[in-house]
Formats: structure tokens, sequence, C-alpha cells
């Protein structure tokens, strides 16, 4: 297994786990090397610019499939918030020849540890997604089914809706925390305008929280209120639940 990054850090600490390796995903020229020899490719990309680099030298060195984070919205018809960057770039692969698996996954679990600081300050979990409920999701599964695909036949040019085992509203998710971290625990419903102010000082660039806001603004008209079987499919064992989620990373949480 080959694992590309751009730190020289990151890459001493992956060096134990595979074949760190230093390219830029901005850089077409520095991705030829690194792709020679590879037949499977797992994606995570920041701008549809480093998509089209990565398939460029991707088709150029004998890859023959590529496994690409995605997000839920991209399979919606019509697509809305997110998926419209994540769409175009699924439709780029779509386009390159190769054979693909999608992964499309709800909202992250890790998205609590943003609620990190007002938890332990205020006892407080602050959101603008209203009572609408949504199927979190936990990266390892996530990552048990990008393995799945990497590794294994049966998942060529398949697209996978990810979430988790329940539907919960952010009251629901609150309240999991407050059980599991043994401490009274209240939701603040958020404006939109608020929570833009939260993820500016944040440091996101202004696209990322336009995209964010117009996400929990879908979380509260209902559109994430569903749950797919996708993650089972995948791997032959269901998803994970919050509540386990968050005993795992109580001391990031309190």
């Amino acid at each position: 297994m080959r694992a590309m990054t751009r730190s020289r850090e990151k890459a001493a600490r992956l060096a134990p786990l595979a074949e760190a390796v230093l390219g830029d995903l901005d850089d077409v020229n520095t991705l030829l090397p690194i792709m020679r020899g590879i037949e499977r490719l797992f994606l995570i990309t920041g701008k549809t610019q480093q998509d089209r680099n990565a398939l460029a030298a991707a088709t150029q060195t004998g890859v023959r499939h590529v496994v690409k984070i995605s997000t839920q919205e991209a399979g919606w018809n019509p697509v809305e918030g997110h998926g419209h960057w994540h769409k175009e770039r699924e439709e780029i692969i779509r386009a390159s020849g190769l054979s693909w698996t999608f992964l499309r996954p709800s909202t992250y679990m890790s998205f609590a540890l943003s609620w990190a600081s007002t938890i332990r300050r205020e006892g407080t979990v602050c959101c603008a997604g209203g009572h609408g409920k949504l199927g979190p999701v936990d990266p390892w599964d996530v990552a048990a089914v990008a393995k799945a695909a990497l590794i294994g036949p049966g998942h060529e040019n398949m697209a996978y809706e990810l979430t988790g085992p329940e539907l919960l509203s952010f009251d629901d998710m609150a309240d999991i925390l407050a059980e599991v971290l043994g401490r009274a625990i209240r939701r603040v419903n958020l404006t939109g305008p608020q929570q833009a102010e939260i993820f500016s000082r944040m440091g996101l660039p202004k696209y990322t929280v336009d995209g964010l806001v117009e996400t929990f603004s879908l979380v509260r008209a209902g559109r994430f209120a569903y749950l797919t079987k996708d993650v089972e499919k995948a791997t032959g064992r269901q998803p994970r639940t919050f509540a386990t989620w968050v005993r795992e990373h109580v001391a990031a949480l309190a």
C-alpha cells in the first residue's frame, strides 16, 4: 500500500503503516511517479482540478479503479448542497474510462468534536439543524467500505450512500452525549447566520461555510431523514452507533 501526503511529518507517521511518499494533488507531475505500479486509487480531494490531475496521472500509469469520497447529496435528484461539487467530480471520474466506487457518507459522527469546547465550557451543543433528523455515520464505517472496495471484487461502478443505523436529531445527539459523558448538556438552536459566523471563526473558506449552512437548511427541511443498508451491503456488518462513537471519544469531548 502506498500513501501520499504533502507533509514530511505526516509521511514519517505513515511510514510504519504504508509506503509513504510525498506528492501534491495540485501538481500532476508529482503524481505520475507515485501512481506507477498502482492498480487501485483511494481519492479524497478538496478541489475539482485535483480530481482532474489525479485522473490524468492514473490513466497514464495503468490505474484501473478509483474509490472516491463523495457526499450523500450527490446521489439526490435534484442534487443539492455540497452535492453539486461532488457530483461534478463523480462525472469526471465516470468519463475517465476507469471503473469506480463512490462513497457518499451522511454527516460524520466526528462532527460532534466541533462541539467539544462548548460542551466543556457551557454544557451546550450549538447548531442550526433545527429538529430535522439524519443518519450520522462513523468514519470507521466509511473506512471499512473504502477498504472493501479497494481490496475486493464486486464494488466496481457502485455508489454507496453511507448512513449510521439510527435517525437522530441534534437534540437526540445532545441527549446521547449527556448520557455517555454523565453531565447535563442542552441543545442551543442557531440561525443560519449564527452558524456561518461560527464556521468563519474556525477559519473555513467562504464557499465551505456557505455550503455547510445550506446543508443545515436541508437538515431542517428533513431531506436527510432516511437510512440506508449500504454499510452492511459493502462490509457484511451493521454500522456503528453514535453512542459507541461517543464512548470512544470521551477524552476529546469531556
